[in-house]
């Protein structure tokens, strides 16, 4: 055996790379993992993790602390021990050759192993995202850096621009004077070189009236320039509102976790428009990819817009047009066609999502390996015309067809879905054309080695694994089968490769996301082909014709009325407007089936599923049933009494899924009827599993929104007098302003099909904004103060369809009876016929009492003059007995929150709803301060994310969304956290 097949076998054969990928993961993992990300982190500094270019150097390594140095060299004994042990020692007696084919195995299961993990590690620290320091935060800053994707080109009253900016300078925008005081936050300023931020560009709430800024202001901002900016940021955050209780829902979206996985070190936005600067405009790759863009919407996306996108799509300087996709038909073309994913809308990916869609709109392995077979194809073709008889040992087609792999895939910006295509198809390519010499599982394997090698943080996207978990099914799917002949064969396998395909992929979605899509099957088997075999191809053919069209423009010899249909795109902007067009009615139509059908599950998981029944168990029951079903018709080989008995699994488990979370199922119907007999008796309706009551206040960022669940028997009237059925599901002010309120305030806007009851402190953005995002259906009553209630007409348009009451004190509402005394919502605050300036002074203020005991006060924005009326009547009240719960007005605002008032309700529990880092202030330090001195457990929603109160009789605890690592108490101050 010569050397280089040694070679090739030591590293190449199927146990070494499962040897060498185990060993990469692992390294990867362990890169971010306690002390090593940390110390990385702490480490990486100015002169380390920012040198020339930003990259690493050799100091970075010597500077590391004793527990990675121990690592290392314990890495380098583990490597050197595998050699040796590897290497035939000739100085001593021969051992049996049994004893030295097993010690040169083991030899060489160390050496790769290890290698391995130190490669994994190094190159895990090495491209890890350096987040930013906590000294920087909300601090203004001059960043200058090159932009790396932007969505939109302009911001608008109603969307702003979403850009992410490749740092490569930073200095302080306003400096001290004094020597060495800004020292630490040069250095954190530092960090940041070579590093990605994203960015928010907005309208301003007033058009500015100096010229300087107006024409900043529609100065279009593109990928690929070099832009000086003055930006203010702050350390990745995101809200964190789990599904509290014992029914499951989706797996929430961590977005903390995504800008990491993103490479985003930062978050921010642009202030001062008027200093902004363009430096340098797009060059190389970029501007190439601007200048396709604009030939795409100017051949088939200008004019065709609507809301926001119309009228944008005239020349802004230069003679270049101003592309803005939202609202274009052919932002599908371009995210097809360009990799343009930033061009569909949040409306878009909901629809996507539902549908199980989501793969094909984005520039993946599909997509990159068609093109490749079809270069590959069309070259064999013309190829065997004019070399009939040496046309297939020629090597010309594969590279070809590589070529255009990497082609397509730059041209999508080789982004992380497309650099795994393009790499994943290259070594397919390498297999497919004989002269690898490597089975098609050395091939997958040796694909994700490379790609997670080249991307250490596609380790954590699960994009990766999904990709590689599909071609792996197809792998199994496909080997030991003949290859399929005729038009009804073909037809026969893409149906079952694309129904295996849906089983193991939704069974690997269930688990990750907790959700699949009953569509996603029919759905593909139409649209993959659709979109693979027509849409896509007959897209790069109106790339085709645009070449050709400006190729005979530029010869010259084309006559003048030919040559300006051919300016025009006559051609290719024909065929784009009818894919587009096509393309749009086709998803607006799927759109309307999406909105019924939708994803299972959703919140909670089933209408049928009871508290007693673990999601756990239901996820257990789905995915057994997925796999059973899969290994009873995929796998080749296996014995058929082994397919039956898979089979035969797959139903017995899928029919007890059917019985426990189906609305129809008996179960169903069980739960349904033990809650109608439940509410027909006083204290039935309360058991250790469901607490009376359960108060969420939910992580909005700067605002407030809070829900409330009563498990008692409603009441049939309030203090009002009008009969009516009391709801079980309160909301207490619904957080600001977003499209997206009613996912982050799990249940809005109904429950169960239930309508809600709505309480708004007052009208201010930040407390009733998400109104906005309920109807009149959903609203079952509407409590608001009388001062009130004209800020919110303004707001929504329906408030004349709904029952409303006004919140005036005195008044309140009965949620049920328990152990013979009132639940109520009682309302103390405003009194009848206030008269105040501010908006704040009419918040309504709720106190949750079980008869004369107070359990929760809820007091919106009052003031510290409202607190003084209201001490008395709470002392009193109280009568020397702590509150359960407080919720801190105004966000921890120093206006409120007086001493005497926070003594006098000596609470338990107290919980600031403010966002985190938030532009206020919010709470203030004295707040803090005071809070710290009258409160036994203080908590604030930007730290600790959403918290779950939950109360009866027998007592009440309070859960956290985010819990502190490392400390043993059971709740964590403000201070403590800072």
């Amino acid at each position: 055996m010569n050397k280089s097949s040694h070679s090739t076998r030591f590293w190449l054969s199927p146990a070494s790379l499962a040897q060498l990928l185990a060993g990469l993961v692992a390294g990867i993992w362990l890169s971010r993992q306690g002390e090593w990300g940390a110390d990385w982190q702490s480490r990486s500094s100015a002169g380390l993790g920012a040198q020339e270019g930003g990259a690493h150097g050799w100091a970075t390594f010597m500077t590391l602390s004793d527990n990675l140095l121990l690592a290392a060299l314990l890495l380098c004994w583990l490597m050197v021990a595998g050699a040796l042990a590897a290497i035939p020692t000739r100085a001593f007696e021969p051992p049996a050759p049994e004893a030295e084919s097993r010690r040169s195995r083991l030899g060489a299961l160390s050496l790769r192993l290890s290698a391995a993990l130190g490669v994994g590690l190094v190159i895990g620290l090495h491209q890890q995202p350096l987040v930013m320091a906590e000294a920087l935060t909300r601090q203004e800053l001059w960043l200058e850096g090159r932009v790396e994707q932007v969505n939109r080109a302009l911001p608008t009253p109603d969307a702003s621009v979403r850009l992410v900016l490749r740092v490569s300078r930073c200095d302080l925008f306003q400096p001290t004077e004094v020597p060495g005081a800004d020292a630490g936050r040069q250095a954190a300023c530092q960090r940041l070189l070579d590093q990605r931020v994203q960015l928010r560009r907005y309208w301003p709430r007033k058009l500015p009236r100096d010229v300087a800024t107006r024409e900043a202001l529609a100065t279009p901002w593109q990928a690929g320039e070099r832009w000086r900016m003055v930006v203010r940021l702050v350390p990745p955050h995101g809200v964190s509102n789990p599904a509290f209780g014992r029914s499951a829902s989706p797996a929430e979206f961590d977005r903390v976790a995504w800008l990491w996985r993103e490479g985003i070190v930062a978050t921010g936005y642009v202030r001062q428009l008027s200093l902004a600067q363009r430096l340098a405009p797009p060059g190389g790759l970029a501007a190439l990819r601007l200048h396709a863009e604009q030939a795409l919407w100017q051949r088939c996306g200008e004019g065709e817009g609507e809301g926001e996108g119309e009228g944008e799509g005239e020349d802004k300087g230069g003679g270049e047009a101003l592309v803005d996709w939202p609202g274009s038909p052919c932002r599908w073309l371009a995210a097809l066609t360009l990799g343009k994913v930033s061009a569909l809308t949040h409306d878009d990916w909901d629809t996507l999502n539902a549908t199980g869609l989501t793969h094909l709109a984005v520039v993946s392995g599909l997509h990159v390996g068609l093109m490749a077979s079809l270069v590959l194809g069309l070259s064999f073709g013309v190829l065997r015309l004019w070399r009939p008889g040496g046309w297939r040992f020629s090597v010309a087609p594969w590279w070809l067809a590589c070529l255009a792999a990497w082609s397509f895939a730059l041209l999508a910006g080789l982004a992380p879905p497309a650099l795994r295509a393009a790499l994943m198809v290259t070594v397919g390519l390498w297999m497919a054309s004989g002269r690898s010499g490597l089975g098609v599982w050395q091939v997958w394997m040796l694909a994700l080695i490379l790609v997670l090698g080249l991307d250490p943080l596609a380790l954590w996207r699960p994009g990766t694994w999904l990709s590689f978990i599909a071609v792996a099914v197809l792998l199994l799917a496909w080997q030991g089968r003949s290859r399929p002949r005729g038009m009804r064969d073909w037809c026969l396998a893409t149906l079952r490769s694309q129904w295996l395909l849906t089983l193991v992929m939704g069974a690997a979605l269930l688990l990750s996301r907790g959700q699949l899509s009953w569509l996603s099957l029919p759905m593909n088997l139409l649209m993959a082909p659709l979109v693979t075999l027509l849409i896509v191809p007959l897209g790069m053919l109106g790339w085709g014709l645009a070449g050709l069209e400006q190729l005979l423009l530029t010869t010259g010899l084309v006559p003048s009325r030919p040559a300006a249909m051919l300016a025009d795109g006559v051609f290719s902007g024909g065929l784009w407007q009818l894919l587009a067009q096509g393309m749009a009615q086709t998803m607006y139509a799927l759109s309307s089936l999406a909105s019924t059908q939708g994803r299972w599950p959703q919140a909670p998981m089933a209408a049928g599923l009871s508290d007693a029944t673990p999601s756990a168990l239901i996820l257990t029951l789905a995915v057994m049933a997925l796999l059973g079903a899969w290994l009873a018709e995929g796998v080749p080989g296996l014995d058929g009494r082994l397919k039956r008995l898979c089979g035969s699994v797959a139903l017995c488990w899928g029919l007890s899924l059917a019985v426990l979370a189906l609305p129809w199922s008996p179960a169903a119907l069980a739960t349904v009827g033990r809650d109608a007999g439940t509410r027909e008796t006083e204290d039935a309706s309360f058991s250790p599993r469901a607490p009376a009551l359960s108060l969420t206040v939910h992580d909005v960022g700067q605002g407030l929104a809070l829900s409330l669940h009563s498990h008692l028997a409603s009441s049939a009237s309030d203090s009002t007098g009008a009969s009516r059925q009391v709801p079980r599901h309160w909301r207490y002010d619904l957080g600001t302003v977003s499209r997206n309120a009613s996912a982050r305030l799990p249940g809005v806007p109904s429950v169960a099909g239930e309508p809600i009851g709505v309480i708004m402190s007052h009208g201010d953005g930040d407390h009733a904004g998400g109104l906005q995002a309920l109807s009149a259906e959903e609203v079952a009553a509407l409590w608001v103060p009388a001062g009130q209630r004209a800020r919110l007409e303004h707001q929504v348009s329906w408030l004349d369809e709904v029952a409303m009451r006004e919140c005036v004190a005195g008044r309140s509402i009965t949620l049920g009876q328990l152990q013979g005394q009132p639940v109520r919502l009682e309302m103390l605050w405003p009194p009848a016929g206030l008269k105040a300036r501010r908006d704040n002074a009419h918040s309504c203020v709720v106190l949750i009492a079980h008869g004369a005991r107070p359990l929760a006060l809820l007091t919106g924005d009052i003031g510290q003059q409202q607190e003084r009326e209201l001490q008395a009547t709470l002392r009193q009240r109280l009568a020397g007995r702590g509150l359960p719960l407080l919720v801190v007005a105004h966000h921890g605002s120093r206006s409120s929150s007086g001493d005497a008032w926070l003594e006098s309700l000596a609470a338990r529990h107290a919980i600031v709803s403010a966002g985190r880092y938030n532009p206020h202030g919010h709470p203030h330090p004295d707040v803090v301060e005071r809070l710290a001195r009258h409160v036994e457990c203080l908590w604030h929603v930007g730290l600790d994310g959403a918290l779950h109160w939950e109360w009866s009789p027998q007592g009440e605890r309070l859960q956290p969304a985010r819990r502190a690592g490392g400390i043993g108490v059971r709740c964590l101050g403000v201070k403590s956290a800072e």
